[in-house]
C-alpha cells in the first residue's frame, strides 16, 4: 500500500507568475486523502500547503477529484493559502513531517493488527518511525519562533 505520495500537477499562472502545483496524498486507515501544495514566488522554500483537504475511497478516485478542479478554483485556493499563510514556516515543515509520520505509524499498527503486515517487520518499521518522530520533536526547538530559514 502507498503510504504517502507526491503527484505533480500542471503548473498554474496567477498574476503573471507561474506556480508549480502538486498533490500530497496519504491513506489514513479509512480513506485516501490529499492536499495541494504550491511552489513559486513568495511561497518560501519547500512550498506552501493549500488549506483544503480532498478525499476519495481509493487513490484513483482522489486523483480524479483533484484533476477535475477548475483552474479558477485552484487559483482561489492559492490566494486563500497566501492570505492565510502561517508565519513560522520552518516549524510548520517539522510539524507536517511529524503528522506524516504519525499517519505512517498508525497505518503500520493497523496493518499489524489486521494481519496485512507480518508482526516482526512491522514492529521494526514502527521503531524506525518512532525514532524519526523523536528526532522531529527535538528539531522543533531549533526552528520554533523562526519566521524564515534565513533567520536561524
Amino acid at each position: 500500500m502507498v503510504r504517502d505520495e507526491i503527484l505533480e500537477l500542471p503548473a498554474i499562472q496567477i498574476d503573471q507568475q507561474w506556480y508549480d502545483v502538486s498533490l500530497q496524498t496519504w491513506h489514513d486507515g479509512t480513506k485516501f486523502a490529499g492536499r495541494l501544495w504550491f511552489e513559486g514566488p513568495g511561497t518560501e522554500r519547500g512550498g506552501m500547503p493549500g488549506r483544503r483537504l480532498f478525499s476519495g475511497a481509493n487513490r484513483d478516485e482522489l486523483i480524479d477529484r483533484v484533476q477535475e478542479i477548475p483552474p479558477e478554483e485552484i487559483s482561489g485556493q492559492f490566494r486563500h493559502a497566501m492570505t492565510d499563510r502561517r508565519r513560522y514556516m520552518p516549524l510548520r515543515g517539522v510539524v507536517d513531517e511529524l503528522l506524516h509520520n504519525v499517519r505512517i505509524y498508525n497505518q503500520v499498527a493497523v496493518d499489524i493488527r489486521t494481519g496485512a503486515t507480518q508482526s516482526e517487520p512491522g514492529e521494526e518499521e514502527l521503531l524506525v518511525v518512532k525514532q524519526r518522530m523523536l528526532e522531529l520533536v527535538d528539531d522543533m526547538r531549533k526552528v520554533a519562533g523562526i519566521e524564515d530559514l534565513g533567520e536561524s
